[in-house]
C-alpha cells in the first residue's frame, strides 16, 4: 500500500500540477495558433495594451492575501470568510478603478477601440479576484487533482469559447470572451468542487495578523513586478520596437514558462511542507529536496535551450529571428537564478515571514532595477546581462538572510544550487566546444546532438559532484512515487 503521508501527497500533486501546466501551455500554444488565422495581429495588439494594465491590476486585487492564507496550516471559517471579502473588495475597487480609467488608456494609445474594451477586462479582473481563496482552500486541503484539472480545463473552455466568438466574426472582441469565459469556468469550477461558501466578515476572528501578512506579500510582490518588468520599458523607451520585440521573444521563451509553472506549484509546496512539519518533517530538508527536483529540472530546460540556440530559434521561428540568439543565451542565466531565487520565496511562506520578505525586496529589487536602468544605456544585450547579474546577486542575499531571520539551513541550498549552476555552466561550455568540432549538420540534427551531449554532461557533473549520488536517489525515489497510484492515496 502506498504512503499517504504529506510528502507522498505532494510529490503526485507536483507531478500531476506539472503535467496540467505542460498541457495547459500546449493547448494554449494550439489555441493562439488557430485565433492567429481566425483574427488579425491589431486585434492581439488591441488586447495586449489592456494585458500591461491588467498585470498591475492582479497585483493590487489580490494584494497577498492569497499568500496570506495558503501560510497557514489551519484556517477558522470567519478567518477563511474575512479573507474572501478583503480580495472581493479589493478586486472590485480594481476594476472599477481600471473601467473609469479606459477613456485615458485609450486617449494615452490613441484607439477609441479601447473605451469599450477595458471595461470588460476589468470584469475579467473581479471574476479572477472571486477566486483566489477558494484555490488557497483547495490547496491547504491537499485537492492538487482538482487543482490541476481546474487549470487545463479553463483553459479549453476559454480557447473554445474564443474560437466560437472569432467565427461569428465578432473581432478583437473574440479575445476578450476567451479571458472571459475561463475565468468564469474557473470559478464555477472552484464553487463546485470546495463547496464552501463564505460567512459574513466580522471582526472578532483574529484576521489582523493575517491582513498584515497580506499586505507585506503584496507589497513585495509589486517590488518584484517592478523589478522584473522594468527591463521592457526600459527598452520601449530607449531601444525602439524591434529591439523590444527581440527582447519580449526571449524573456518570455524563458521566464514565462518558469513563470507558469513555479507559479503553480506554490499551491502544491506550500501546503504539503505545511502540512509535513506537522508530521515531524524539517522544512530545511524538504525544500533541499524541492531544490534538488524542481530547480534542477528547470536548469536542464535552460541548459539544453541555451546550447542549441544557434539552430533551435531558426528552425522553430526563421532565420529573421537570429538576434534572439545571444539575448536567449544571456537571459538563460537569469533564468537559472529566478529559479533558485524561487525556493527562497516559498521559504519565506513556510517560516510565515512575509516581513523578512519585503525587507529583503526592498534591498535586492531596487539593486535589480538600477542596473537594468544603467543598462539600457548601452544596449538591448546589455539589459539582458544586468537583469541576470540582478538575480544572481540577489540569490546568495537572500540565502543569508533566511539563515538570519527564519532559522533556514541556507548553507544546505547555496551548496546544492551551486552544484546544480556549475553543472549547467560545464555543460554549456562542454557541449559548444564539441559542437564545434563537428561538421556542419541540419539544424534539427544540430539541436538533437546538442540535447544528447549537454544532458549527460549535466548529469555527469551533478553526480560527481559532493552529495550528488545522494540527491538522485532522492530524485530516484520521488521519480518512484509520482508512479505509484492508489485510491487511498489520492491527491485529490
Amino acid at each position: 500500500m502506498t504512503s499517504n503521508t504529506a510528502a507522498s501527497r505532494g510529490t503526485r500533486g507536483a507531478g500531476v500540477t506539472v503535467l496540467a501546466q505542460g498541457g495547459a501551455m500546449a493547448l494554449q500554444f494550439a489555441g493562439t495558433i488557430v485565433l492567429a488565422r481566425l483574427l488579425s495581429p491589431d486585434a492581439f495588439g488591441l488586447l495586449a495594451m489592456v494585458t500591461i494594465f491588467m498585470g498591475l491590476g492582479a497585483l493590487i486585487r489580490d494584494f497577498g492575501m492569497g499568500t496570506a492564507s495558503l501560510q497557514e496550516r489551519t484556517l477558522t471559517q470567519a478567518q477563511s470568510s474575512n479573507l474572501f471579502w478583503v480580495n472581493t473588495a479589493l478586486a472590485t475597487a480594481t476594476a472599477v478603478l481600471l473601467a473609469a480609467a479606459a477613456p485615458l488608456i485609450a486617449l494615452m494609445y490613441d484607439d477609441p477601440r479601447l473605451t469599450g474594451l477595458v471595461p470588460v477586462m476589468a470584469i475579467v479582473l473581479l471574476l479572477s479576484g472571486l477566486q483566489t481563496q477558494y484555490q488557497a482552500r483547495l490547496a491547504r486541503d491537499m485537492k492538487f487533482t482538482a487543482l490541476a484539472l481546474a487549470t487545463i480545463t479553463s483553459v479549453g473552455a476559454g480557447i473554445a469559447a474564443g474560437i466560437a466568438a472569432a467565427l461569428l466574426g465578432w473581432g478583437y472582441w473574440a479575445l476578450a470572451v476567451q479571458q472571459g469565459a475561463a475565468a468564469l469556468w474557473l470559478l464555477c469550477f472552484y464553487l463546485t468542487t470546495s463547496r464552501w461558501i463564505p460567512s459574513l466578515p466580522t471582526r472578532a476572528a483574529g484576521s489582523r495578523a493575517h491582513l498584515r501578512a497580506g499586505s507585506d506579500y503584496g507589497l513585495a510582490n509589486v517590488l518584484g513586478y517592478a523589478a522584473d518588468n522594468v527591463d521592457r520599458l526600459a527598452i520601449g523607451l530607449r531601444g525602439g520596437t524591434v529591439d523590444l520585440g527581440y527582447y519580449d521573444r526571449a524573456f518570455q521563451l524563458f521566464m514565462q514558462p518558469i513563470t507558469a509553472i513555479f507559479g503553480r506549484l506554490t499551491w502544491v509546496v506550500i501546503p504539503t511542507i505545511n502540512r509535513s512539519t506537522e508530521e515531524g518533517h524539517g522544512s530545511s530538508s524538504m525544500l533541499l529536496r524541492v531544490q534538488s527536483v524542481l530547480v534542477g529540472a528547470a536548469v536542464w530546460v535552460l541548459l539544453v535551450t541555451a546550447v542549441t540556440a544557434d539552430w533551435l530559434i531558426p528552425l522553430l521561428l526563421g532565420d529573421q529571428w537570429a538576434p534572439l540568439v545571444p539575448l536567449l543565451q544571456i537571459l538563460a542565466i537569469g533564468g537559472v537564478f529566478k529559479a533558485l531565487s524561487q525556493i527562497n520565496y516559498w521559504a519565506y511562506v513556510v517560516a510565515r515571514q512575509p516581513r523578512q520578505l519585503l525587507l529583503s525586496n526592498l534591498v535586492t529589487k531596487p539593486i535589480q532595477i538600477l542596473l537594468i536602468v544603467g543598462a539600457a544605456m548601452l544596449g538591448v544585450e546589455w539589459v539582458a546581462l544586468a537583469y541576470a547579474v540582478g538575480r544572481a546577486l540577489s540569490w546568495p542575499i537572500n540565502l543569508v538572510w533566511l539563515a538570519r531571520t527564519a532559522g533556514q539551513r541556507s548553507w544546505l541550498m547555496l551548496g546544492n544550487g551551486m552544484r546544480i549552476i556549475l553543472a549547467a555552466g560545464i555543460g554549456f561550455l562542454g557541449t559548444r566546444f564539441m559542437l564545434g568540432t563537428v561538421p556542419d549538420l541540419a539544424d534539427a540534427w544540430m539541436v538533437v546532438l546538442g540535447t544528447l551531449i549537454s544532458s549527460i554532461t549535466y548529469i555527469f557533473v551533478f553526480l560527481i559532484y559532493p552529495g550528488g549520488f545522494r540527491e538522485v536517489r532522492g530524485i530516484i525515489g520521488i521519480a518512484r512515487q509520482l508512479r505509484r497510484r492508489t485510491g487511498q492515496a489520492s491527491a485529490s
